[in-house]
């Protein structure tokens, strides 16, 4: 996984999970690279399992893995098939989505390339959410039987898995701590604070995130209307706190959201 950038104080020590409100169910900050990987190569060597991997262990291990294209709205996978496959995004983005009691479904992820998405096929026998393409989405699929194999030829992948769960669980953790917040702008203001911290590049002008989320992604990620969000944002921007630079957030007052961002109520 990436470190954060340079000059970006972190805060909490890893991303932390956002609250969806009412009905909704907690969402997490995007992680992962800041850019899409450019080769195969690169997108497997980005998985948190192999990165003490050489580049010869990436290109022995590349077979392995098998590319899938998916069209906008396709599904990767659906809640409650079998778990026999995992993916690495090259390009594109991926919500993970449950289904409610009442059959609706409620938005849970939102992963950007670089990230695995059907992790559980790792430790499950099905898959516990479906996985949606929100555009199209390149990804790099590797099969239980294969993880297998791997496990075996590499017995040092099971320490990588160990600290990619124990770095979800972390994740959980803040989700459930997150919860207190109640105010809109805290929870825009948190996912801001995350978002800097692992797609964030310094510039003369503040903090430049390196991928591009729409209001309708924020506004699933805080449980909030998109309505609520972009009108938050534009607050945001008529008080001089971010800017948008072709399509991404450049934040002109890292500090201002931080404190925001510890002032929930």
């Amino acid at each position: 996984m990436s470190g954060h950038p340079p000059n970006i104080p972190r805060h909490g020590g890893h991303p932390a999970g956002i609250p969806k409100m009412g009905a909704r169910h907690p969402l997490q900050v995007p992680r992962g690279k800041a850019q899409s990987p450019a080769t195969k190569t690169e997108a497997i060597a980005r998985v948190p399992f192999f990165e003490n991997f050489t580049a010869n262990d990436i290109t022995t291990i590349e077979p392995y893995f098998e590319e899938y294209k998916f069209e906008k709205s396709h599904y990767l996978f659906w809640e409650g098939d079998p778990a026999t496959r995992m993916y690495v995004i090259k390009s594109g983005r991926v919500r993970l989505l449950k289904a409610s009691a009442a059959g609706k479904e409620m938005v849970l992820e939102v992963m950007v390339p670089g990230q695995i998405c059907g992790g559980g096929t790792l430790f499950d026998e099905v898959h516990r959410a479906s996985a949606q393409a929100v555009e199209p989405t390149v990804a790099y699929g590797l099969s239980h039987e294969s993880y297998d194999q791997l496990l075996a030829k590499y017995p040092g992948i099971a320490r990588g898995i160990i600290k990619y769960l124990g770095g979800r669980l972390m994740d959980a953790h803040d989700v459930i701590i997150s919860l207190v917040s109640s105010k809109v702008e805290s929870r825009i203001a948190s996912v801001i604070v995350r978002l800097c911290e692992n797609h964030g590049t310094p510039t003369k002008d503040g903090i430049m995130i390196n991928i591009r989320l729409t209001r309708q992604d924020i506004a699933d990620i805080v449980g909030s209307t998109v309505e609520t969000t972009i009108r938050t944002i534009s607050k945001f921007q008529k008080k001089g706190l971010l800017s948008t630079v072709s399509g991404r957030l450049l934040i002109r007052n890292f500090d201002a959201f931080v404190e925001m961002m510890k002032s929930p109520r």
